[in-house]
């Protein structure tokens, strides 16, 4: 009396679970899903797996926590948020960003899959039997890369700049003064240096939404090189591009025989330093902004 956990049939489970409007049951032996009302009391059935209305909100809300695009991530918290509507509005937010659209598909997937795994290991102990590993595709980054392509020194230093202005104005969120200036001169190499490689992503629409260049340098002994440009538009972050931009621009430098490159992580961009730091990066540098007025404060209260 223990059917197979086929593909087929966690499909079969998980449309189902959804549905809020027959309750299902499984046929034990052959592992057919049906509603209860259309079983025979011939066979043995169990319950597949509840799954409420507030289990798909909690779902929602895992994926907005856990999502890296800060765009869609806001957009979607004030649609928990509002308690009205709520799946209508999830879904019409996420229609307008089809990235992100299928990151939640995905997920949803993936979850529920877990699901039904756990349900039934649980009727795997009860037949006496070892419980199965779970059975989870992990390959959405590169299902979501897909829909990109990206184009090996098709940007002009004129283009590049456009991009480093885009990364200024961020950058002095968090930069100021000398700091400022300092960056203000590493983005101006980018045209007035004679060799970089970059490395550009574009929608399936043609659209360009992220960059990054490398400047190379062959004063010393051997070529260094130095990132001086990673942007992704603020709509399509989240999704992996930065990490496969860094890894393409390397694969270029490696190529070129360039066996070092330098990159700084101003502002929010130092969220990449764990990335970097697992493809053993060193950690030559770090920059603190110490706002005076608040640390007078904090020292008068301590004194």
């Amino acid at each position: 009396m223990a059917f197979e956990l086929t593909p087929e049939i966690i499909d079969q489970i998980i449309f189902g679970m959804e549905n809020q409007e027959h309750e299902f049951v499984v046929d034990l032996e052959s592992g057919h899903v049906m509603k209860r009302e259309d079983s025979d009391s011939a066979g043995e059935y169990e319950p597949i797996p509840r799954w409420r209305s507030v289990d798909g909100f909690n779902l929602m809300e895992r994926f907005v926590v856990d999502l890296r695009n800060p765009i869609v991530r806001e957009e979607l918290r004030a649609i928990l948020a509002s308690g009205k509507g709520v799946f209508r509005g999830f879904k019409d937010v996420l229609k307008q960003h089809p990235e992100v659209e299928r990151l939640w598909f995905r997920f949803k997937e993936r979850e529920m899959r877990r699901e039904v795994f756990e349900w039934y290991n649980t009727l795997r102990e009860r037949w006496g039997l070892d419980r199965i590993p779970l059975d989870l595709e992990t390959e959405t980054d590169n299902l979501i890369l897909a829909d990109f392509t990206f184009e090996r020194d098709a940007l002009s230093a004129e283009e590049v700049r456009e991009y480093a202005h885009d990364a200024r104005e961020e950058a002095l969120e968090y930069l100021s003064g000398d700091s400022e200036r300092e960056l203000m001169e590493r983005l101006e190499q980018v045209s007035d240096t004679s060799e970089f490689h970059t490395i550009a992503a574009s929608t399936p629409g043609g659209e360009r939404i992220a960059a990054v260049c490398a400047a190379v340098h062959r004063d010393g002994s051997q070529p260094v090189a130095a990132v001086n440009v990673l942007y992704v538009e603020p709509e399509f972050r989240g999704l992996g591009l930065a990490r496969e931009l860094l890894s393409r621009i390397f694969a270029v430098l490696d190529e070129d025989g360039v066996p070092v490159v330098h990159i700084e992580l101003p502002g929010k961009a130092g969220a990449l330093s764990s990335l970097l730091q697992a493809w053993d990066g060193e950690e030559i540098s770090r920059r603190y902004r110490i706002n005076i007025e608040r640390w007078t404060e904090r020292s008068y209260f301590e004194d």
